[in-house]
């Protein structure tokens, strides 16, 4: 296990055979839906039908079902909490994996090690450590983002990031080798882990350092709060929306001088709160609606101060795709 890991070969694509929907399920005990709204599945409520959606319950059905996929050269995608991500109105023919609640495992170590399940909520990780007096975690109080995903593209808030606290990470390749590793052998970045494509984050360890329970707990507070102030939290949305064009210049800031708060495409707003939110106030916006958003302020933000924004919210199928 280690580097060796990241160069594993994936398969070549073709398109999506649902004749192979009665072997998958034989695998994972029937757990394979087909034509799933991808609406109850984002917390943009936006998007049509996934073709088929597989629920793992171990490492082993994930393995099994990851190397026959691979085989078979079938297109693959990952769903965590669906927090960062927008799907197509014309949904998504491939195959979608999610972790079920076999990897909701949370395994306390001892002296702030902890070792927990991809599928654990980064927000209900963050109030555990935070409450039993460990500090790291702060941060993401508040974040709506699975462990894994969190992981996988390196969440971050308030000047902390998932890097600075990450011990080991294990997952599954396309393949469905399992990996294994340390921090220091991934190249993290902002919003990058570095981990090799396609790769399920089944498990992380983070170290922790021991704190005062109480000040944990007003820094938490504090930034929950911070959010709620600044941040359209009950409305749908995917979050941020672009990432930051460096630290001293965040998205939100080119994109209020740009005139963009407030903008409207269809149902899919800028927010007035918060100029790097796109929500969808009254779920009646479509994908469409959101990519011209998307393609409106990036247009916006280069004539006004020449900075291209990319995006940070992740898109799936046929037209969901900025310009």
């Amino acid at each position: 296990m280690g580097d060796s890991c990241t160069n594993a070969p994936e398969a070549l694509l073709g398109e999506f055979n649902a004749s192979l929907i009665a072997e998958v399920a034989g695998l994972v005990s029937g757990r394979v839906q087909q034509a799933v709204a991808a609406t109850a599945l984002t917390t943009f409520s936006i998007g049509g039908a996934l073709s088929a959606l597989v629920t793992v319950e171990s490492e082993q059905e994930l393995q099994l079902v990851r190397a026959l996929l691979s085989r078979e050269g079938q297109p693959v995608e990952v769903l965590g909490f669906g927090s960062n991500l927008l799907v197509s109105d014309n949904g998504l023919d491939s195959w979608v994996i999610k972790l079920g609640a076999g990897f909701r495992t949370v395994e306390d170590r001892g002296a702030g090690a902890y070792r927990l399940g991809g599928s654990v909520s980064l927000m209900a990780a963050s109030r555990k450590v935070s409450g039993e007096g460990f500090s790291g975690l702060e941060f993401a109080a508040g974040i709506p983002a699975s462990l894994g995903g969190a992981v996988f593209m390196n969440a971050g808030a308030h000047g902390g990031e998932m890097a600075e606290r990450i011990v080991r990470v294990r997952g599954v390749l396309p393949d469905g080798e399992v990996c294994e590793w340390s921090r220091g052998e991934l190249p993290w970045s902002y919003r990058s882990s570095g981990l090799p494509a396609g790769v399920v984050v089944t498990s992380v360890e983070l170290g922790l350092v021991p704190g005062d329970r109480d000040r944990i707990a007003l820094t938490c507070a504090d930034n929950l709060a911070h959010r709620r102030r600044t941040q359209p939290l009950a409305l749908p949305s995917a979050g941020s929306v672009f990432k930051n064009p460096s630290q001293e210049l965040p998205a939100g800031k080119v994109l209020e001088m740009a005139g963009c708060k407030g903008l409207s495409r269809g149902g899919a707003r800028v927010s007035e709160l918060h100029a790097n939110w796109i929500v969808n106030p009254e779920k009646t916006a479509s994908a469409s609606d959101v990519i011209a958003l998307v393609n409106e302020c990036i247009e916006r933000v280069a004539s006004h101060s020449g900075v291209r924004l990319e995006p940070e919210v992740r898109m799936w199928g046929r037209g969901a795709r900025a310009s």
